[in-house]
């Protein structure tokens, strides 16, 4: 026969886990989990560093290239596809009426990360190749949904100037979760953190 546990050590080990169920639960259909290749935090930091950077003259230039701009938001398929057409758009109107002088109300911070993400979608250099299928458009609509994040109260200002229902507020708080798939990230579009997503 087996000695008797103790009454102590026997109630420890009631509330363990098993280790062969602890490191399946560390793990996703028994694969590693692989590492995100951005955390919001470099993502935000890449789209201030361009705002930075653009001259106000740079927003006539992205303006002609606009179809151009267009048809590059139009290859990604999907919810993911449908959100970067529909903040394009928002932002690209934006853009028009700044340059045309038609909203001067409109702090230029939140007119520099609009135009930073509309150039970071019209740049060929990326953080993600574009010429992977499905996958290589998903960083653009990332730094476009960051972009519009962070240029939130003037795209907000700019909803009420033009009396138009923001897109921006019919979507979820500000804070929510946005999954992004194919594994580049899947994290918060809210304040900087330096936590992988």
């Amino acid at each position: 026969m087996g000695r008797a546990a103790k009454p102590g050590r026997a109630r420890a080990r009631a509330g363990r886990v098993p280790r062969r169920a602890a490191r399946r639960s560390a793990t996703r259909r028994g694969k590693p989990a692989a590492p995100a290749l951005l955390t919001r935090a470099e993502v935000v930091q890449a789209v201030v560093e361009l705002a930075n950077k653009l001259a106000p003259a740079d927003v006539g230039d992205l303006l002609v290239a606009e179809s151009s701009i267009r048809e590059r938001a139009a290859k990604l398929p999907g919810v993911p596809g449908r959100r970067l057409r529909a903040q394009l758009d928002l932002a690209l109107f934006c853009l028009k009426d700044h340059a045309a002088g038609r909203c001067p109300q409109i702090p230029y911070f939140a007119i520099s990360l609009l135009a930073a993400g509309v150039a970071y979608l019209a740049d060929q250099l990326d953080f993600v190749p574009d010429f992977l299928p499905r996958l290589g458009m998903i960083d653009d609509a990332l730094v476009m949904a960051v972009a519009c994040d962070l240029g939130r109260d003037g795209l907000e200002r700019y909803c009420v100037w033009k009396g138009i229902a923001s897109a921006l507020a019919r979507r979820a708080p500000r804070h929510a979760a946005v999954p992004v798939r194919y594994g580049i990230v899947s994290g918060e579009v809210g304040p900087p953190s330096t936590e992988k997503v």
